[in-house]
């Protein structure tokens, strides 16, 4: 199943490659991997149980808005705000290891 690509995600995509690639010399295989542990620890260790579990099933199990609220027994507006503030949450720990 594909699943169509928000201009919001799109955005948050470009914030996050322009915050860490933004070095004239940056080596994009070694930033890629800071980026990928940096992440990792920000979905484990400071979003909320209910982002994370969202943030898991939208961008790692490719499931979209409406069967992540099936799946969890809420709205799929409560999905696409949760997704939201996660970003948020994410990209203002990022900008803290990347600046």
């Amino acid at each position: 199943m594909s699943r169509r690509i928000s201009l919001e995600a799109a955005d948050f995509d470009s914030q996050i490659n322009e915050l860490v690639f933004s070095g004239e010399d940056t080596d994009r295989t070694e930033a890629t991997e800071k980026l990928k542990k940096i992440m990792a620890r920000i979905i484990k260790d400071d979003l909320t149980k209910r982002q994370r579990e969202i943030i898991v099933l939208y961008y790692y199990r490719q499931q979209g808005i409406s069967e992540i609220a099936e799946t969890l027994g809420v709205a799929p507006s409560t999905v696409s705000r949760t997704i939201k503030r996660a970003r948020d949450n994410i990209y203002r720990y990022l900008k803290y290891y990347f600046l």
